[in-house]
């Protein structure tokens, strides 16, 4: 889950960055998504991990 800091940490970084105007709603689907994103690549290295030590 993303905080609501985060979520507008993330909603200025989009519309200074990128000159996207979204609503928190989308910043938070946005940032939600990367998060799970993030977490999937991070368990298939751990997987790589473990396969390689055995």
């Amino acid at each position: 889950m993303i905080s609501h800091k985060l979520v507008l940490e993330l909603k200025q970084i989009l519309e200074e960055d990128y000159g996207a105007k979204l609503s928190l709603e989308e910043v938070y689907e946005i940032g939600s998504s990367w998060i799970s994103f993030v977490e999937l690549l991070v368990k298939i290295e751990q997987k790589q991990i473990c396969k390689k030590q055995s």
